[in-house]
């Protein structure tokens, strides 16, 4: 399994890896609170690229992340900014969760969702965190031991879709392990890692438990993961609520959205890069305000 960059070992203590000065000012840049919108874009963009390869132990939000600001996205806007990206998207997963579900994460990434969900989520709640990128997932796996949530989460160590096999997740060109695909859409992606495929209705009947909410963020093949499970399992295995990614839509072989408004799912809310649908007639809460 690929090692992870930088100072950071897998088996370093959470709270070892401190960020040194060096990465401690360019965060602050980065946060730029005093610039323009646009300027801050500008200057966060050029701070990532110019950032240590330096795996930093944090604590956003009362929870712990060990991220590498330069190489995951995810973990550069955790490290400067100091909030939890999609906070109207976490709030709609809690909102709609209920004790005893699953909490299905496709693309966990570092584990934003998992880990925020299985902290924060209704009693006997489990979430499946499917994560087959060889950096991200140890970083997963050290994330949930740090908030003490590994009895909550169990993590599939691969990617979604209509068949069983092996394929290619190719490295994004520009160094963000959080947008790895399985679609060689970004230019030079000369750096691939072989990865296990597996239908997801396949791996979700290992668990007997209903699927609450499914959230899916994988760079624009959801709808080759998502749309043949809903064609082949029964309706009351479907996620009574989904929070799916639309950035890429145009990779979509078929539309996702469409796919599901017609089999029965009504649009809760949209995003400037996500979608959360509620299927009909499912029990569900409300939609409340961001938490």
């Amino acid at each position: 399994m690929t090692q992870l960059s930088g100072r950071g070992a897998l088996d370093a203590p959470f709270g070892s890896l401190k960020p040194g000065a060096a990465m401690r000012a360019m965060l602050a840049l980065a946060r730029g609170r005093r610039l323009a919108p646009g300027a801050r874009s500008w200057v966060r963009r050029r701070v990532r690229r110019m950032m240590p390869p330096d795996e930093i132990d944090i604590v956003v939000e009362g929870l712990s992340f060990r991220v590498s600001p330069r190489d995951n996205k995810d973990g550069f806007d955790l490290a400067a900014k100091h909030r939890l990206p999609e906070a109207e998207e976490r709030a709609f997963v809690l909102d709609q969760l209920q004790p005893g579900d699953l909490f299905v994460d496709i693309g966990a990434n570092l584990g934003v969702y998992s880990v925020s969900t299985a902290a924060r989520g209704p009693q006997g709640i489990h979430v499946v965190a499917f994560e087959p990128h060889p950096v991200s997932q140890p970083r997963l796996a050290l994330n949930l031991a740090a908030n003490g949530l590994t009895d909550r989460v169990t993590i599939e160590p691969v990617a979604v879709g209509p068949t069983r096999g092996t394929t290619t997740l190719w490295a994004n060109a520009s160094g963000n392990a959080g947008r790895a695909s399985l679609h060689a859409f970004d230019g030079d992606r000369s750096l691939g890692f072989d990865v296990d495929i597996v239908p997801l209705a396949e791996r979700l009947a290992d668990y007997s438990a209903p699927v609450g909410v499914l959230k899916i963020d994988i760079e624009g093949f959801e709808d080759q993961a998502l749309l043949p499970y809903v064609d082949s399992v029964p309706r009351e295995r479907w996620p009574r609520a989904i929070v799916a990614e639309t950035t890429h839509a145009h990779l979509w072989q078929r539309d996702l959205i469409q796919g599901l408004l017609e089999r029965g799912y009504t649009r809760a809310a949209t995003t400037a890069e996500n979608v959360m649908l509620i299927l009909s007639g499912a029990p569900t809460a409300p939609l409340n305000t961001p938490r």
